[in-house]
């Protein structure tokens, strides 16, 4: 089954959301914004917003990217995801994949080190670029699953 393009590419964290969007083939993804949680903006106000954003940009599929478990500190952050899931997934039709995410992070930091900028002040960035970077391996992944071989 293929899934339905476009994508919005979310990278859930406890302070800040990266956002990213496939275009409509599902060939690039492209960083979109980050949104900050604070007291007076919080999960359930954000999720409203990714839900207008997704409205916006005619999306198909939600991509939330979740670590694998190697660690304990990832079983706690991949609980908080799973809520976030059943939140959103309460307030959509669309559908959602979890995909792993990995190292994302970390390779978003060195894009931006690669470009010469610190990343301490880039922190909003690294969020959507880490969106970007997962997203962009799904639809690798995705569209090697859906080519013909013959």
């Amino acid at each position: 089954m293929q899934t339905e393009k476009p994508i919005l590419a979310i990278d859930y964290g406890k302070k800040r959301i990266g956002l990213a969007i496939s275009d409509s083939k599902g060939i690039i993804a492209s960083p979109l914004e980050v949104l900050h949680i604070t007291q007076n903006r919080n999960i359930d106000s954000l999720l409203n917003e990714i839900l207008n954003i997704a409205t916006e940009y005619k999306v198909k599929t939600l991509l939330v990217g979740s670590p694998q478990i190697f660690e304990s500190e990832y079983s706690k952050t991949t609980k908080n995801i799973q809520k976030f899931v059943e939140k959103i997934s309460l307030l959509t039709d669309l559908p959602i994949i979890t995909y792993d995410e990995s190292y994302s992070t970390t390779q978003a930091q060195n894009m931006l080190l690669s470009l010469g900028q610190n990343t301490k002040s880039s922190k909003g960035k690294i969020d959507k670029i880490a969106a970007t970077v997962f997203l962009q391996e799904f639809l690798n992944s995705d569209s090697q699953k859906n080519e013909v071989h013959s």
